[in-house]
């Protein structure tokens, strides 16, 4: 009864132990993988350019929408940041043959589920250049079990999804959009008034306003009058 009894306070001791320490880091901001690490992104909307029956689409506007005060947009004239999606996972998953076995026939394959994206803003500018994030699974086969390694397979490619969509806000979410708010760098060309120019400015083609130099003062002539010839 006694050794009884001193195993579940040992184990109640650690179990509080483990979750004292889960409760620091999460305090500390750090999440464990899995646990749906909250990314902050920089954007009050934003567009997700993949189709709407898309299944990394669905995922994505759902992280999207839980995390912070982001907004999914259906307009990308109107969103605030677009994702656009260069390589669809969708439709570039592949399977290859990893291993055989003694008799020849494939014991094992790999599973890999590729994306290649990029983020601009309202104005066209690109906050993220196009970044590539693939990511491997092996499974094993059997011919026996054919069924099982089908079910496995998709769940495999369900949880790679999970992970990609979880890269991609954590890349999105470190993005540094600049400030709405900053005065653009321009240069205003002073005013041209006709037959007038500002001072170094180059003269204008034809046609155009041009540049017209001061002539020199005009020199004033005076004319003695005429002494009327007498006659006799």
């Amino acid at each position: 009864m006694t050794t009884t009894f001193k195993g579940i306070l040992r184990n109640t001791v650690l179990v509080a132990a483990l979750a004292g320490t889960v409760m620091s880091l999460s305090a500390c901001g750090f999440h464990l993988r899995g646990s749906g690490g909250n990314y902050t992104l920089p954007f009050a909307s934003m567009y997700v350019g993949l189709p709407e029956s898309s299944p990394l689409a669905i995922d994505l506007k759902r992280n999207i929408r839980v995390n912070g005060n982001t907004t999914v947009s259906n307009d990308p004239l109107s969103a605030d940041a677009t994702i656009e999606v260069i390589t669809d996972p969708e439709k570039t998953r592949s399977k290859s043959i990893l291993s055989l076995n003694s008799a020849g026939r494939v014991s094992e394959y790999l599973l890999a589920y590729n994306i290649v994206f990029r983020v601009k803003d309202k104005a066209g500018r690109e906050l993220l250049g196009p970044t590539q994030i693939t990511l491997t699974r092996p499974i094993t086969f059997s011919e026996t079990q054919l069924l099982a390694k089908e079910q496995e397979e998709a769940q495999l490619y369900r949880d790679m999804q999970k992970d990609l969509v979880q890269q991609m806000m954590r890349r999105m979410a470190a993005i540094k959009p600049s400030s709405p708010n900053a005065t653009p760098t321009s240069t205003v060309s002073p005013l041209t008034l006709q037959g007038v120019v500002a001072p170094g400015s180059v003269a204008a083609p034809s046609g155009a306003p041009t540049t017209v130099q001061p002539a020199s003062a005009p020199v004033e002539k005076t004319t003695e009058p005429a002494v009327p010839t007498r006659q006799e």
